[in-house]
């Protein structure tokens, strides 16, 4: 099995460094800005980061798909937290992509790359992922998408 997991809101709590705009969306500015090695260090693992731990440890593939531009300082935060990862899928600077479009873009460019038609993918894979548009996109497109928030939810409550 093939597990991707995003990160933020889904394995990582990184409200420290959010701010959310009138209309809903992020303020990329201020999440921009506190990108620094010092704020990623205080990111937190959430309940959903003990299931990729024990993925790893089964032997599973477990990868990060995620919107954020990955730094050293990301990779660095994600060790420390025992979050290992058989490679990384992630935003270039460049691209201003909706998540949805950039996450579907990436998986499909990822399946070409290991030679594994898409249907055949979908059905050994799966996203964890707390975005509406990316649970929205992937699923249009057959790929399967767990809603992490009321697992963590879930395991918060009981922990």
């Amino acid at each position: 099995m093939r597990y991707f997991f995003d990160l933020d809101d889904t394995v990582i709590d990184s409200s420290h460094r959010q701010r959310i705009n009138a209309d809903g969306s992020i303020d990329l500015a201020f999440w921009r800005a506190n990108s620094t090695p010092e704020q990623i260090m205080l990111d937190a693992a959430l309940p959903l980061a003990e299931t990729w731990r024990r993925a790893k440890a089964q032997g599973d593939m477990v990868s990060v798909c995620t919107s954020r531009v990955m730094s050293a300082a990301d990779v660095a935060m994600l060790h420390g937290h025992g979050l290992e990862y058989d490679f990384c899928l992630s935003r270039k600077p460049w691209d201003e992509r909706g998540c949805g479009e950039l996450k579907l873009s990436m998986l499909r460019e990822y399946a070409q790359r290991i030679r594994c038609p898409w249907a055949r993918f979908c059905k050994t894979s799966v996203l964890f992922d707390d975005n509406s548009d990316v649970q929205k996109t992937l699923e249009t497109a057959g790929f399967p998408v767990v809603d992490p928030v009321q697992w963590n939810q879930l395991f918060k409550e009981t922990a």
